[in-house]
């Protein structure tokens, strides 16, 4: 359900009133019945959200939407566009239950409204992140983040760590890593022959050393490692341009060495249509690539584009391979 103070209970419902959402999967809601009709209401749907006590009960015939609500959630009340650390509480409790049904063999997959990370940890939780709490309570060290832009698929090697930490955190291993995950996922969602473009750490790549030894030390070792092993990965291109590079040139994929290399660009370039993807879970989980626009909140005006996205993504990278 996400933050039910955010747009994530009417992003929802409004992917939920595609018909095109149910081609490829059943689907149900985890959160409160109650905030989802709430939801439907300010957005004129005509879905009818009924609770199920397990998913036993399940009818998955729409427009009749079935909603699973974990112990402890009720929410009487919602305060649009507030941070409340009871609608973290909320938030997190349905991500545990989406789990627990996932690591119990009931879902293939979990697509997650988007969750305010300050109600969050407001509410008692110490991550640093959703996908940080994920990984612990399923026992998943190796969890990563990946984006989708449209056609072009990124990943960046560091995620949420101080900027002066970057640097020690690229070793030939750790980037050699993500490309190999890169090429499994676009492998996995039909692309025979993926084209991996690899990011730069340093300012002109680096300059032949000039500028830093990464590129010669790490990144490089790790491309031709990869190239070894039949990747098809080339770099390391100039931070500034590998998404102009990657665009013009066919590549399905970039490897990014940090954070905002990865987001600032999937920002301007799929601002509606982007999307995230926890990988790395018992199952994939995808969520929007935005948060939860509380300046909007209970207008029943947010774009449905990301959260149909990640829906679509989760459903294919769910399949069996």
């Amino acid at each position: 359900m996400g933050d039910a103070a955010g747009i994530g209970p009417e992003l929802i419902v409004k992917v939920l009133s595609q018909s095109g959402a149910y081609e490829t999967c059943r689907l149900f809601v985890v959160g409160d019945p109650s905030v989802m009709r709430e939801a439907a209401r300010i957005v004129g749907a005509e879905l009818t959200f009924e609770p199920i006590s397990s998913l036993s009960e399940a009818k998955f015939a729409p427009p009749r939407v079935d909603v699973l609500c974990p112990e402890g959630v009720r929410i009487d009340r919602i305060l649009w566009g507030q941070v409340d650390p009871a609608m973290g509480q909320a938030a997190a409790l349905c991500l545990r239950k989406a789990f627990e049904l996932a690591m119990a063999g009931e879902v293939h997959g979990v697509v997650s409204a988007p969750l305010n990370k300050e109600a969050f940890h407001l509410a008692g939780y110490d991550y640093m992140d959703e996908l940080a709490y994920l990984a612990d309570f399923t026992g998943s060290p190796d969890a990563f983040i990946m984006g989708v832009m449209g056609s072009l698929w990124t990943v960046a090697v560091t995620e949420h760590v101080p900027f002066r930490e970057i640097a020690d955190l690229i070793t030939k291993d750790r980037v050699l890593r993500y490309i190999e995950r890169m090429h499994e996922a676009l492998m996995r969602v039909g692309i025979e022959h993926p084209r991996i473009a690899v990011a730069a750490l340093n300012v002109h790549a680096g300059e032949g050393g000039l500028f830093g030894q990464e590129e010669i030390d790490e990144i490089g070792p790790a491309i031709e490692e990869a190239q070894q092993r039949g990747i098809d990965a080339q770099g390391p291109f100039p931070a500034d341009t590998v998404f102009l590079t990657a665009m013009d040139q066919g590549y399905n994929g970039v490897v990014c060495m940090y954070h905002d290399q990865a987001n600032i660009a999937r920002k301007l370039l799929a601002r509606r249509s982007g999307a995230t993807l926890f990988m790395g879970l018992p199952v994939v989980c995808g969520t929007t690539a935005h948060g939860t626009a509380f300046d909007i909140a209970g207008r029943g005006i947010a774009d449905p584009g990301s959260l149909a996205m990640a829906l679509k993504y989760t459903a294919r990278l769910s399949l069996p391979e």
